[in-house]
């Protein structure tokens, strides 16, 4: 490869992972002013209300099933039909999606109690059966993260080439293995946190 191509290689990369961290952007920045700040609160605030009972052992199955494809053949190697380079590279869209929606959720996992959640003591007492506002619209942006999270984990999760050769990645540390061992953490730790705060809300509303 010419020093050239090499070059036009890096930066054909570096426009895709931007750009796949835009377009992730872009689609949950959209969908939390249409659910969060609209008349369709309301139904985030039913699908909030409905979604620990499946987050839950949905969550439980996504890790299993994903260990599972994992473990299934250990002796996968380049030459195997079923390695996937671009996988192994952290190439693929939804991996990259998946790591920027998994930070974010965590992120605002960190903010909202400590910055958002106050402005509610702050504003006097709740009114009617509802809980504070932050903590709808905290509930909103948790239903459009969520599904996005599911859109964009699951092919990936139930497709045994991908998993194996992210594994393999990490394994004989070659390819983007740092960053498919970054996403596998933050991808399971934002399942298990927003479980964990789907109950909450569910209890808080309830």
């Amino acid at each position: 490869m010419t020093e050239a191509a090499s070059v036009r290689e890096r930066t054909d990369r570096r426009i895709d992972t931007f750009g796949a961290i835009g377009v992730t952007l872009g689609i949950l920045g959209v969908g939390f002013v249409i659910f969060g700040y609209s008349p369709a609160l309301l139904a985030s605030l039913y699908v909030g209300m409905a979604a620990p009972y499946v987050a839950i052992p949905y969550t439980a199955i996504a890790v299993i099933a994903r260990e599972f494809n994992a473990r299934n053949r250990r002796g996968l190697t380049e030459d195997d039909p079923d390695y996937r380079g671009d996988a192994a590279r952290f190439e693929m869209f939804r991996q990259r999606a998946s790591m920027v929606t998994a930070i974010v959720m965590l992120a605002a996992l960190v903010v909202w109690p400590l910055v958002v959640s106050p402005l509610d003591a702050a504003s006097g007492p709740e009114i009617g059966p509802l809980p504070g506002p932050s903590l709808l619209t905290f509930g909103a942006f948790a239903v459009v993260a969520g599904g996005v999270s599911i859109v964009v984990n699951a092919p990936s999760i139930y497709s045994g080439s991908v998993v194996r050769s992210e594994r393999y990645a990490i394994r004989k540390r070659v390819g983007a293995w740092k960053l498919i061992l970054a996403n596998t953490i933050f991808t399971t730790l934002s399942w298990i946190a927003y479980c964990g705060f789907g109950v909450y809300f569910l209890t808080e509303v309830m």
